[in-house]
């Protein structure tokens, strides 16, 4: 059995222990991050298969929403909030971020192994690799289309493949002639068409970065 990896984000240590203990002897492995700071070193790798977190962390500068909107950014897995805050202006704050459940403190270790059960089930069985490219723009990798505010953007062939390699290599100098290979195959391209898919495709892709590195290439920025 594959072992199936939970981070935890919570400052309260008796809290921290009770979930360390019923996600453990449920056959899990539990990563625990007690601060903002640590949550986000876990996030940046992406070493994880589902998140916990709590919405208060002790920090004034950053919460749980604030992590579960990172997260967002990088990766589609399930998150589930667990917390004491219910206020209307936090569930409204929760709203806006693409998490699979709430759940209000002190939590039923049955009930929230239950949840965790049905999330990575929906998970597997829609695993659509869709990636977060900023609050507002998503990818599908698996179907390749471009969504802004879940409105599809229409993309031709050629864009549609510029973005996928892009979207594989976010962050990284992507070189013309891996472009020109994945795109065009074996066409005969001039340097007027690889202009003008630029052109387009930074028109299309706004408000997404592509960042021109002169003799080099192309870079997706995805902060």
């Amino acid at each position: 059995m594959i072992k199936f990896n939970i981070l935890v984000i919570e400052d309260n240590s008796i809290t921290t222990k009770a979930l360390e203990y019923d996600l453990t002897n449920a056959g899990y492995r539990v990563l625990l991050a007690h601060s903002p700071d640590i949550a986000l070193k876990y996030i940046s790798k992406g070493t994880f298969d589902l998140m916990i977190t709590d919405i208060n962390l002790g920090d004034r500068n950053v919460n749980g929403i604030d992590l579960v909107k990172k997260l967002n950014l990088v990766k589609n897995i399930p998150v589930i909030y667990l917390t004491a805050h219910g206020d209307d202006e936090t569930l409204e704050d929760v709203a806006e971020t693409n998490h699979f459940y709430y759940m209000s403190k002190p939590y039923n270790s049955d009930s929230l192994l239950k949840i965790i059960k049905l999330a990575i089930i929906i998970y597997k069985n829609n695993l659509v690799e869709k990636i977060y490219l900023n609050q507002n723009i998503t990818y599908d990798m698996s179907n390749r289309i471009l969504y802004c505010e879940g409105k599809e953007i229409k993309l031709t062939i050629k864009e549609n493949l510029f973005l996928t390699l892009l979207v594989e290599r976010k962050n990284q100098v992507v070189s013309t002639y891996e472009i020109v290979e994945y795109v065009w195959n074996k066409e005969v391209v001039s340097q007027g068409s690889m202009r003008q898919l630029i052109s387009r495709a930074r028109e299309k892709f706004a408000p997404l970065t592509i960042e021109t590195h002169h003799g080099e290439g192309y870079r997706l920025k995805v902060v």
